[in-house]
Parts: structure tokens; C-alpha cells; sequence
């Protein structure tokens, strides 16, 4: 063999080597379990290359069309720097109405900026609500209360999987332990699931009180989950420590005496307290488990629609400070409440009809987002639903 073909042999075969164990992984599919497709090894793209990395956060309020799709619950992964939003594409009474597949986008969290829907890709999935990012692989759980299901977004090969859950059970909020295992709240079969995303596994776990409407769900510092009876006439909320199996053991705490509390969503602060919003009752409430004491505190403002009903307190979250967030959906204000003094600092939004809802989350660096349900119609305004991005400092 002359020496040039030898030459060309060895870079062909050289060639052949380097290209194979692509070919391989593209070849493959992830095998079928219980429950849905399991996950697949996560790889990153060029295209999920962290957005942090490459541009500063803006320092002025950015306000960015969502494009007429209702969002909803916002998620942010701030190690790959992606902000992400549901978008149910309803006004749900909890669910929509009725079922239909609609989108999950992807924002810059450097400004705001459009980067990409996810389309569901059919039927069998719905309305997405609320949103968690698995800090590990960036992979997007969601609810489905429309499919009873929870959903999975692999952002970086756009592929969806979908666990069910028991017929008629509404899943609604969620969560991702320290095991990466899923706890969600079920509207209406008032129970707590579990879902371990490797295996398929689900479990649903009824709570004491039946028909108590499970709301909002969250991590304290120590590792128990808390979640939110919404029912009225309930006004509890509940509280366990996860497993790694899904069996657990459910605890409920009264809230108001009065029983005219409806719990919705909830927040940890640092100190162990809770703290949790109450929809129409115009309060933040914080709750001290060292002692079950429940302080209840007014934040809404003055009504800007008489007569209507004026205030829905309705998404909630705490940043470093130990200041805590909150937006109120019918009187369309967003603002925080101090704790140690004992005063909300309160924005109005342009348009009353806004309905910043339950689309509330606040960075490491204090900077706040959240969705307008609604979004502004007055002229010269961006008009429609939209995300909102205030920096830190952006309310006084």
C-alpha cells in the first residue's frame, strides 16, 4: 500500500471513531416505565449555554408580551439564567374549562428577553400552571390539572414525557425535593402526590380533612414540605416531612378562628416562618411552627374599582432581606411587606385590570418577577398579557 492511501485510511477510520458515539446516542430512545418515558441522560446544547454567562442583568424594569396566553406560575433557574413561564391560556375557575394543549416559554433572565416557546406537543397534555426547575439538569415539571398530570420539559432536545395521576384529582402546584423527586398539591381529590420522575412512581396521599382544596406547596429550611387549604370554611394549612417512597405523614394547623380564611399560596422565610397569602381577606399571614401561632396582617390598599371586590392577595415569595412579596391580583398592585416594622411598601400597576395573580418570584439578587394575567389595555402601553422584571431597588 503506498504511503498516501495508508495516510488516507487512517484519517478516514480516525474520522469514523469520532463521529460514532454520536450516531449511537442519536440512535437511541429512552426506554418506557411507569407512568411515562424515563428520563434520558441530560446533555447541554449550544443553545442552553448559560444566558448568565453572557450578558449583565438590566438595571431598569423590563415589561415583555407573552403574547395573549394567560401566564401564570413563573419558574427561574438562575444557574443556567432562563426565566420560565406557563401559560394555561385561561382564566382557570381552578382548571380551565375545559382541555387543550397551549405552551410553556423560555425568557432571557438578563432583561426579559423572548427566547422560545414549547408548544405541548398534542392532546393527551393541557394547560400547564404551575412551573419547578430541577436545578441538576434544567429539565421543566409542570402541572396539568386540566389532564390530571404532571408534565416534563427537557428543554435541550424539546421533549416532553407526562406522568398521570388519578382521574379527576386537579394536581396544582409543585415541587422538587433535594432527591429531585416531585410533591404536588391535588384541587380536588385533596390529597398530596408524590412523584419520583426515575422509576414513574406516584403516590397520593389524602389529607385529614377531606374536601380542603390544596392550593400552594413549599420547602422550609429544614426540609418539610407545607401546602395550602383553600377551601372555604377550612383555613388550615398542612405540613410533612418527605420520604424518598412517597408515604408519609400529614399535619394540619388551624389558621382563623373564624374559618374565613382561604389559604392559597405560601412562602419560607429563613427563620422557619411561614408565610401565606389570603386571597380575599386582603391579608399576609405569618405562622410561627415552633408554637402554631398564626399573626395575620392587612396589606391590601385602597380599593381602585368600587364597588368590587378589591383584593385577592395572591402570589407570594421572600427574598434575602426576609422582605416578603406579594401581589394582589384584583386591586392589580405589587409590593412587599417588612416584617420588623410592620409595613408594606405597595406599587399600583397602570392598569387596574392588570391581575398580576399567582406569578411571583424573586432572584437571589433581589430582583423580582412577575406575570400580568391580563396586562395593560390603556393606549401607549405594551399591550396584552406580559412578564414584568423589577430589578432590585425599582420599589423604594
Amino acid at each position: 500500500m503506498h504511503l498516501n492511501q495508508f495516510r488516507k485510511h487512517v484519517f478516514i477510520l480516525s474520522l469514523l471513531l469520532l463521529l460514532l458515539p454520536g450516531v449511537l446516542a442519536a440512535c437511541s430512545t429512552p426506554g418506557d416505565g411507569q407512568g411515562g418515558d424515563q428520563l434520558a441522560s441530560s446533555r447541554v446544547l449550544p443553545a442552553e449555554q448559560d444566558e448568565s454567562q453572557k450578558r449583565a442583568q438590566a438595571s431598569s424594569p423590563v415589561q415583555v408580551s407573552t403574547r395573549n396566553n394567560g401566564p401564570w406560575g413563573i419558574a427561574l433557574d438562575e444557574a443556567r439564567g432562563f426565566v420560565w413561564v406557563a401559560e394555561p391560556g385561561c382564566d382557570p375557575k381552578p382548571p380551565c374549562p375545559s382541555a387543550f394543549p397551549t405552551k410553556i416559554t423560555k425568557f432571557a433572565m438578563a432583561d426579559a428577553s423572548y427566547i422560545q416557546d414549547f408548544p405541548e406537543p398534542d392532546g393527551k397534555y393541557s394547560s400547564p400552571f404551575f412551573l419547578a426547575v430541577n436545578p441538576s439538569d434544567g429539565h421543566v415539571f409542570f402541572t396539568q390539572p386540566d389532564s390530571d398530570a404532571i408534565g416534563m420539559l427537557s428543554p435541550d432536545d424539546n421533549r416532553f414525557q407526562q406522568w398521570k395521576t388519578t382521574t379527576g384529582s386537579t394536581p396544582y402546584d409543585l415541587l422538587i425535593d433535594k432527591n429531585g423527586n416531585i410533591w404536588f398539591t391535588e384541587w380536588t381529590a385533596s390529597s398530596i402526590g408524590f412523584l419520583n420522575p426515575k422509576t414513574g412512581k406516584i403516590v397520593e396521599t389524602p389529607t385529614p380533612t377531606a374536601s380542603a382544596n390544596l392550593y400552594g406547596i413549599t420547602l422550609d429550611a429544614k426540609g418539610n414540605v407545607w401546602f395550602a387549604e383553600n377551601r372555604k370554611g377550612v383555613a388550615q394549612i398542612g405540613m410533612f416531612t418527605p420520604t424518598t417512597d412517597g408515604n408519609i405523614t400529614i399535619k394540619e394547623f388551624l389558621i382563623d378562628g373564624t374559618l374565613r380564611s382561604q389559604p392559597h399560596l405560601l412562602a419560607a422565610a429563613p427563620n422557619g416562618h411561614i408565610w401565606i397569602t389570603e386571597g380575599f381577606l386582603g391579608n399576609l399571614t405569618e405562622f410561627d411552627p415552633a408554637t402554631d401561632t398564626p399573626t395575620h396582617y392587612k396589606v391590601a390598599s385602597a380599593c381602585r374599582r368600587p364597588p368590587d371586590n378589591c383584593t385577592h392577595i395572591s402570589g407570594i415569595s421572600i427574598d434575602k432581606d426576609g422582605n416578603i412579596w406579594f401581589s394582589d391580583s384584583l386591586n392589580a398592585t405589587v409590593g412587599y411587606f417588612v416584617p420588623s416594622k410592620q409595613i408594606a411598601k405597595i406599587q399600583p400597576l397602570t392598569d387596574s385590570n392588570a391581575h398580576p395573580h399567582d406569578g411571583l418570584a424573586v432572584q437571589s439578587n433581589g430582583t423580582v418577577w412577575f406575570t400580568e394575567q391580563f396586562g395593560s389595555l390603556l393606549p401607549g402601553e405594551l399591550q396584552g398579557p406580559a412578564l414584568v422584571m423589577w430589578p432590585k431597588g425599582t420599589l423604594k
